[in-house]
């Protein structure tokens, strides 16, 4: 009897450590952890019944704290995360780079060994994947059909598709990304924006049972977010396109044209050049007078081809006022200048206007002035080319002239 105490006192001196380890990870314990113990003490022969049960509660109890404590850190990660989200969103208007980012914060709560975003474009009925990454790897983006796959189902259904395990995966799907291993756990999430369906936010898992309910509502709201800032920069693309662009032309307009005037000039060298030419219709005024001015704007269309039919890189064509156009070229030579007005002419005498059984011609009128040559700052440039073109206004039709400071 008394070489039994010891034995005992040790064998419960082990069972008390097995609970203070437990107590240690209480922030992270896995429920494998708990069953094997569980398993251990069950079937303890130096435990009574009434003990068993005891050590099953403590176990249960301790179960319940640890899931308790995971879910508040689970919860203050997630509203860190979301935090985050929001303050990178309101500083880049990328999708790549929302998209990323997204993915980097999602990855710090859950598993994600592969993962995507995916838009919906429902007028074109295609699926556009801008960001895909499986096991480190980052794909180039793709563009798929709708119509198969979960991505379809789920953008049709505007449910989310939880796939626990590889034996679940009857439903036609697309794969790509590494062609080593497949997913077993898959979370398919609509991403929703008020009641218009954006796309699909995917997470993906190599292990079976990776994720909870809780991964799929982060990815709802996650999913949101994306949704929300890739719009917010497509508007933000829109409305600086039309700030910038004339719409009728679809080639840059005045506010842009002294933008990028002025900063040619500022950030011009010693040795550098910014050639000005400045161009305008010879007849729409009689143009719009006999035949309306609906064919007038078409006049005004088709100067504007001329002119991005000719332009190389670096170079920028402006509407700059009615039936004003500016070209802005740095380090052009005035060879190369009048080069490339001739084939504005020959271009715009190769495509005259066709309205009814009428044939209008179309021709314009040009000025060139030169930075440094002509003047020493964007305004007397400015200024140089104007005194050019009406001295080849003034000449007649279809001339060019080469500013003169005499």
């Amino acid at each position: 009897m008394s070489g039994e105490l010891p034995k005992l006192v040790a064998h419960y001196r082990q069972i008390i450590s097995e609970y203070y380890s437990l107590l240690r990870q209480i922030e992270s314990i896995q429920l494998p952890s708990l069953l094997s113990m569980s398993q251990q003490l069950l079937y303890d022969p130096d435990l009574t019944d009434e003990e068993k049960v005891l050590h099953l509660k403590i176990l249960s109890e301790i179960g319940a704290i640890s899931e308790k404590i995971q879910n508040l850190k689970w919860k203050s990660e997630h509203f860190k995360i979301l935090h985050e989200l929001g303050q990178t969103f309101t500083k880049t208007f990328d999708t790549v780079e929302i998209c990323q980012k997204a993915f980097e914060l999602v990855s710090r709560v859950m598993a994600t060994d592969a993962f995507f975003i995916a838009f919906y474009n429902e007028e074109e009925q295609t699926i556009t994947i801008p960001f895909s990454i499986d096991n480190g790897v980052l794909y180039e983006a793709t563009t798929l059909a709708y119509g198969e796959g979960n991505i379809s189902k789920v953008i049709a259904t505007r449910e989310t598709i939880h796939i626990k395990t590889g034996d679940e995966m009857d439903y036609p799907y697309i794969r790509w990304g590494n062609p080593e291993r497949e997913t077993s756990t898959c979370i398919f999430v609509p991403m929703l924006l008020g009641d218009q369906i954006k796309g699909v936010i995917s997470a993906q898992s190599y292990q079976e049972f990776a994720y909870r309910k809780e991964h799929e509502d982060l990815l709802t709201i996650v999913g949101f977010q994306v949704a929300s800032a890739v719009e917010t920069a497509r508007l933000y693309d829109k409305l600086y396109h039309s700030s910038v662009y004339d719409e009728m032309t679809n080639i840059k307009n005045y506010r842009a044209f002294h933008q990028d005037l002025e900063q040619l000039i500022a950030d011009s060298g010693s040795d550098d050049s910014v050639t000005l030419i400045m161009m305008d219709s010879d007849n729409l005024k009689q143009v719009n007078d006999q035949y309306g001015h609906h064919v007038g704007d078409v006049l005004i269309q088709r100067i504007a081809e001329a002119l991005k039919s000719v332009l190389a890189e670096g170079e920028e064509a402006y509407r700059y006022a009615g039936d004003e156009f500016m070209i802005l070229a740095p380090r052009m030579s005035l060879t190369e200048a009048r080069e490339k007005i001739s084939r504005i002419q020959a271009y715009l005498a190769e495509h005259p206007i066709r309205h009814e059984e009428d044939e209008i011609p179309v021709t314009v009128s040009t000025g060139i002035a030169i930075f440094p040559d002509h003047a020493a700052t964007a305004d007397e440039l400015k200024r140089a080319v104007d005194k050019a073109l009406y001295q080849s206004k003034s000449r007649g039709k279809n001339c060019v002239t080469v500013y003169n400071r005499i």
